[in-house]
């Protein structure tokens, strides 16, 4: 019996249905088991067909519109695809897939979108987030402000009147009063 290492070069994209298909980045790693000693070109051409299958096996979980979320949680699942097809192509191996972890850039992404939706689903939340944002503007000094109904509305402060604060539509960051594009997603603002 062989033990091979490996783990992907470059990470694999994956469409995330649960936040609106954004695209997010996995690197995966584990052994791949082989029941005979073989030598080392043959483990190198092992863990290439095991490299280059795993974003076959993504696109399925992504067809089966498998949440970002919970592709860390399928190791075992993934263990036995690459198995599986491993012996489609005559290969006496047995894979066991040790992590499939999120990037740092993606992990951002997909905070930040969170982040949005928790703001966007709580209208008390939204309005701190826009006073936080008035403030960091200097449009708003102090006060009470009243909505007349929706949260992006404000009509008064006690302190007079107010600059409508503005956020990027795509990713909910507060942005200022004259830009013309979020400096977080790039998204046009629609003056």
């Amino acid at each position: 019996m062989t033990d091979v290492k490996f783990g992907t070069l470059e990470p694999i994209r994956y469409m995330a249905p649960d936040f609106d298909n954004t695209m997010v980045s996995y690197n995966v790693y584990g052994t791949i088991l082989i029941e005979q000693d073989v030598d080392g070109a043959f483990k190198e051409r092992i863990k290439s067909e095991v490299l280059s299958m795993i974003p076959i096996v993504f696109s399925e979980f992504n067809a089966r519109e498998v949440k970002c979320l919970e592709l860390p949680a399928m190791c075992s699942e993934m263990s036995n695809k690459l198995s599986e097809r491993l012996r489609e192509i005559g290969r006496k191996c047995n894979i066991n897939v040790g992590g499939v972890v999120m990037d740092e850039e993606s992990k951002k992404i997909i905070e930040e979108k969170q982040r949005a939706k928790i703001i966007a689903d709580n209208p008390a939340i939204a309005q701190a987030e826009q006073i936080k944002a008035m403030q960091a503007a200097g449009v708003y000094t102090g006060g009470a402000v009243a909505y007349n109904g929706a949260a992006d509305q404000p009509v008064q402060a006690q302190t007079g009147s107010i600059n409508r604060p503005k956020f990027c539509p795509n990713c909910g960051t507060p942005v200022g009063p004259t830009g013309k594009f979020c400096g977080n997603c790039g998204s046009p603002l629609g003056v």
